[in-house]
């Protein structure tokens, strides 16, 4: 499906790119500033974005790999791992505040050591590259266009570990234990530390005691020694008024309920990140950066706002390059 835009294809790519950052009018006054000769208006931004957001060619180029691990010859032993992270956000809309949930994926290739200005820190780890999906729906809606993108993965790598990270939400571990069986999945460790820390501020008064307690039961769950934590939990309800106990029930449950992903011994020992801080991050790039500033308040036309913004932050500007001149009935990119 060609469209009507008489705009060249490169600043079509341009208006989206900058739109893609920037409220329309603001996302054009900055263009405006950069290419004086540039005509593009807001309303013309916004169509642009709606038209390339929602076609379905721009599906296909979510749901296809951005990235490639290394030597992936068949039958070749490989140690790639495939990391695969979801979370959600909460946007306003006409319908009130509604959760986006985020895909962000990557691979062990893909982990790079950085240099850090801070001299406490040596080297930090960066990524060099993720593939990104959001949607404002719901979590069947969003699990049925990202299987595509984690199966495109798989497939392109055979052999390669698939290691999910993700905090308690409970969608989320359904759908991966049906959906993705052979997959390792991992509690956030932070996630389950915080819980632990919550109820440590309800039994001790004294920071030292409470930071000293807290500091043994991280070192157990590192070692794995979940059982130990929970007998130390159980202590702590010894004579407590009845709310503690209540809150010391509720985190023994949440820990038993999740024991077969809390196995962080394991999961370190392999090498594999614990923690689920890239897609606590992607929330903020992908989504909250764009799309839950002061006065936004969205409607399902965000849908186009967010499938462009994730083809950008997975570094598939080629490919909608490629799509506008298409569009435009030419063969290769201006």
């Amino acid at each position: 499906m060609k469209h009507a835009f008489a705009i060249s294809p490169l600043l079509q790519s341009h208006m989206l790119e900058f739109a893609d950052e920037q409220p329309f009018e603001r996302a054009m006054a900055l263009l405006q500033t950069a290419l004086p000769a540039a005509e593009a208006g807001a309303s013309q931004s916004q169509r642009l974005t709606q038209h390339f957001g929602n076609l379905g060619e721009t599906e296909e180029i979510l749901r296809a790999p951005g990235f490639a691990f290394g030597d992936v010859s068949p039958g070749k032993k490989t140690d790639n791992v495939l990391y695969v992270q979801v979370d959600g956000g909460h946007l306003r809309t006409d319908e009130g505040f509604r959760e986006t949930k985020v895909g962000r994926i990557f691979g062990s290739d893909q982990l790079v050591k950085k240099s850090c200005d801070n001299e406490l820190v040596k080297r930090r780890i960066a990524l060099s590259s993720s593939d990104y999906l959001a949607h404002l729906g719901h979590h069947a809606e969003f699990t049925a266009r990202f299987n595509p993108l984690v199966c495109a993965h798989l497939k392109k790598a055979p052999g390669t570990k698939m290691v999910a990270i993700s905090d308690g939400a409970e969608w989320i571990a359904n759908w991966l234990l049906t959906t993705f069986p052979a997959a390792i999945i991992i509690l956030d460790f932070y996630h389950a530390l915080e819980h632990l820390a919550n109820f440590a501020t309800q039994v001790f008064s004294s920071d030292s005691s409470r930071e000293e307690w807290i500091e043994i039961r991280q070192k157990e769950l590192l070692a794995g020694k979940l059982d130990q934590v929970i007998e130390a939990i159980r202590e702590k309800m010894m004579g407590r008024r009845a709310s503690i106990i209540a809150s010391a029930d509720k985190l023994i449950a949440y820990y038993e309920k999740n024991k077969y992903r809390m196995k962080y011994d394991e999961y370190r020992a392999a090498g594999y990140c614990i923690g689920s801080g890239a897609i606590e991050s992607a929330i903020s790039t992908v989504v909250q950066q764009r799309c839950k500033l002061v006065g936004q308040r969205w409607t399902n036309r965000i849908t186009a706002v967010l499938n462009i913004r994730a083809v950008f932050k997975s570094s598939k500007r080629g490919k909608l390059r490629e799509l506008i001149n298409q569009q435009m009935g030419y063969e290769r990119a201006a």
